[in-house]
């Protein structure tokens, strides 16, 4: 598989605290330049004027950094719930119609974990097959945008299959999607490519672009799950292996920091 150029690989950071657009896009900007970002992950926070996206998004533009509209919830793949989802992507819809293009959101970025619902495990099929119709009508509604549609997904999806068994459940999702970002939560370079392998192996057939994320958050499934408390030069080194390693992998597309407190915390200390 060929190697990708260094200058192509991208770096980008999920932001669940819009507080902090409000307050901070300076330090946020700041940050982002010092580390190279240049893709940003923002909630969707409907309680927020949408003076405050078009102002922060118009300041990250004319630093050419991207910014994908970010949201979703574990019930957002069911049916009975999938009016929340069309309520975000009526926000997004009507946010872009009133911005201007240095304001507007380049992607739609979705972050839905159905199999964190209670009943996963004993209705699977069911769940996954209602998740592939929000995937649908994500998918829809951001080509409709001419925005790009992308998701997370954990780095075990491979190991199920769609209820019609014709392809990986990971599989299924690489094609619907312009591009997605495997969790792929480990506390070293070669762990984290160890987990990764399978998801970029199956976007390089596709011809699709995989990130990958990187926990710096504390996790209570396991202190081998992330980088909190580890140190900025345990997850330097890491990040530098981790880009070697999936360079291999033509749809390696970059990395993507869980998320931008947890990063910044580490680096400070």
């Amino acid at each position: 598989m060929k190697s990708i150029h260094a200058q192509s690989i991208q770096k980008a950071t999920w932001l669940w605290n819009t507080t902090l657009i409000v307050n901070s896009t300076a330090d946020i900007l700041q940050f982002a330049a010092s580390q190279q970002i240049n893709m940003i992950y923002l909630q969707i926070n409907r309680d927020l004027d949408i003076s405050q996206y078009q102002r922060f998004i118009a300041a990250a533009s004319a630093q050419h950094i991207t910014v994908e509209a970010l949201d979703g919830a574990p019930s957002w793949a069911l049916d009975q719930y999938r009016h929340k989802l069309q309520d975000t992507l009526q926000w997004i819809t009507s946010y872009q119609q009133a911005s201007s293009a240095t304001e507007q959101f380049s992607g739609i970025h979705i972050d839905i974990e159905p199999y964190l619902l209670p009943n996963w495990t004993t209705e699977q099929a069911t769940i996954i097959a209602q998740w592939q119709r929000s995937v649908q009508m994500i998918t829809t509604t951001a080509q409709a945008l001419h925005l790009s549609a992308s998701a997370d997904i954990p780095f075990w999806l491979y190991t199920l299959n769609t209820p019609d068994d014709h392809s990986t459940l990971s599989q299924w999702m690489i094609d619907q999607y312009d591009s997605l970002t495997v969790m792929a939560y480990r506390d070293s370079g070669a762990a984290i490519y160890d987990v990764a392998q399978a998801q970029l192996s199956e976007a390089d057939h596709a011809g699709k672009n995989m990130y990958i994320g990187v926990e710096t958050n504390p996790s209570a499934e396991g202190d081998h799950i992330s980088f909190y408390g580890k140190g900025a030069d345990a997850l330097t080194t890491a990040l530098s292996q981790v880009t070697t390693q999936a360079s291999t992998h033509s749809s390696f597309a970059g990395i993507a920091m869980h998320d931008y407190v947890g990063w910044g915390k580490i680096l400070q200390h």
